[in-house]
This record gives C-alpha cells, structure tokens and sequence, in this order.
C-alpha cells in the first residue's frame, strides 16, 4: 500500500518540479512540455466556443472574473465536480447510510499484540453493521524502512441520514455542518471519547488499540455518485476519474481508475483509439466497478447480498 501524501509529491515532481523530501525531481527531457499547478481558482461556467474550442470563466483568487479559451478541458476534480455540476446539475452525489473514520498510527507505538495483527499483513474484522481493516503505508516522507512506517486504518460504521447521532458526528469543533469530510483536527472531544470506548466495547482488542492511539481521526461519508456522460461539447470537455463515477472505498480502485482513464486519454490523443472507443471503455469501466463497489458495501453494512433479489 502507499500513502496519499507520498502519491502526491511524486506526482508534482513529474508534473511541476515541486522539490520535497518525498523524492527527487526527474532531470527535464527535451520532449516535455510545461505545467503550471494554479490554487484559489472557482470554475463558474462552461461555454462552447467557435473553431474547436471551449472557453472556461472562472474567480481568480484575487477575486476577479477571468476567462481562458482552450482546446480540450479536463476535468478531474473530483466526486464533487464543479465541470460534472454545471453541465449535469441533475446528477447528484448521495450519502449512503454510513461512514468510514480514519486514522493512523506509528509502527514503533503498537503492542507486541498489534504488530503481530497488522505489521506485514492486511487484517479485517467484521460483524453485523460494522467492518474494520488495517494496513501499513509509508511514513514520514514516503518511508518504507519497519518501524518509521504507519499503521492505517479504516472503520466503517453506520448512521442513518437523519439521525441525530449522524449529525452530531458531522458537526466540527467550531459548530459547523460537514457533509462528505470531518477534516483533521476539527473532530469534538466529546465525539472521539464515545467512538472510542465504542471500540473497547465491540473491537477485538488489536483493533481497539489502534483507534485508541490514533492522535488525529477523521471521518470521511460514503457516497454514490455515476455519470451517464463523460464527454461534452464533442469531445472538448471530459470527464476523469472520480468526476465519472465516485467508487466506494471497499473496491479500493479510485486511483485504479483515475490510471485507466489517464491511459486510455494518452491513447485516444495519439490516435490510437477513436473518441467514441474512448467514451465505452472508460464508462464501461466506471459502470462496472461502481456498481461493484455498492454491492459490496451494501453486503458489509447492511446484509444485503447482490443474489438475493
């Protein structure tokens, strides 16, 4: 397994040169082109233009309205995309019913019990409404060496929609309402001291221990989200990744997508493949495992079997 922080750096150091401690930055070759990583920009509006381009109207983070006028926009923002919203304003991303807390723990900080549970292993525990999974990722700085490494896990619990209990979990320390992320360090004391004598009470004690020594939880909603469509004013705009089809975490392919498409982009713009072989395979792929992925969350938390009719 990797870690999203040490999948972002090298990810910057091969698109913009962003130097850390992650990774060195590649030598430039003379085929590369150029990429510039912009923050603080709110896409307002999509408009197709003449000669086989699209123009984008966007608030600069200075707060001016802007405009740029390209050939082909991509858009891979994600399960809430902004592109997704304006041109489907009808497709919307649904909360499921329950949620996935995070959290992580150093290696070095886990009992001889634990370690021998989770170091080296891919370890789960489920019962009715509840499963739990461990794993190692890299530590500080991408780290692989034992001992630097975290010990990562995932704990789906569920809360109906309307449930008090629901929104007393999606309510931050400031008294504000999230709906799809508690982020770090916003979580209520009040809330994370329930979950964890919740843990004692019904996790095997390895389990138990992690939630009990993870300084920084978060809580992160399960959502479905599809889109009939991922291409738009004749093939200038597409969608990618998670702006397709939003997957639930069991399938673990959201990166695994996210390649796919790039894969497939790189194909249909050299050629190799028509722009309409480009749209079935990557929504074919999208359909198939998001549609996987429901099945199997619906199995995990509320025992419903996909043979069961």
């Amino acid at each position: 397994m990797t870690s999203w922080d040490l999948l972002y750096h090298l990810l910057r150091a091969n698109f913009d040169g962003v130097k850390s401690e992650y990774c060195e930055v590649p030598s430039a070759q003379p085929s590369d082109g150029s990429g510039s990583y912009e923050y603080g920009h709110t896409l307002k509006n999509i408009l197709d233009g003449d000669g086989g381009k699209v123009t984008i109207e966007y608030e600069g983070r200075d707060g001016k309205e802007e405009s740029e006028t390209v050939d082909l926009l991509i858009a891979a923002d994600g399960a809430s995309s902004t592109v997704r919203e304006i041109l489907l304003p009808n497709v919307e991303r649904k909360y499921v019913g329950y949620v996935a807390w995070r959290g992580t723990v150093p290696e070095l900080e886990l009992s001889k019990a634990a370690s021998e549970a989770f170091v080296e292993k891919f370890a789960f525990y489920h019962t009715q409404g509840i499963q739990i999974l461990a794993y190692n990722i890299p530590g500080k700085n991408g780290s692989l060496e034992v001992g630097a490494r975290l010990a990562n896990w995932v704990w789906y619990c569920n809360y109906p929609k309307d449930s008090d209990e629901y929104k007393d979990l999606m309510t931050d320390s400031d008294g504000h309402r999230h709906h799809t992320t508690l982020p770090v360090s916003k979580m209520r004391d009040e809330i994370w001291d329930q979950q964890k004598a919740y843990a004692r009470r019904i996790l095997p004690p390895q389990f138990a221990e992690l939630v009990e020594k993870t300084k920084n939880p978060f809580v992160q909603t399960i959502t479905d989200v599809i889109s009939p469509q991922n291409s738009f004013f004749n093939g200038k705009v597409l969608l990618l990744g998670d702006a397709v089809a939003g997957f639930r975490p069991h399938t673990a392919a959201s990166t695994s997508q996210a390649a796919f498409d790039a894969q497939k982009l790189d194909e249909l713009m050299t050629g190799e493949i028509s722009h309409d072989r480009w749209v079935r395979e990557t929504l074919g792929y999208a359909k198939e495992v998001q549609r996987g992925g429901v099945q199997m969350g619906q199995r995990s938390q509320f025992g419903h079997h996909p043979l069961s009719g």
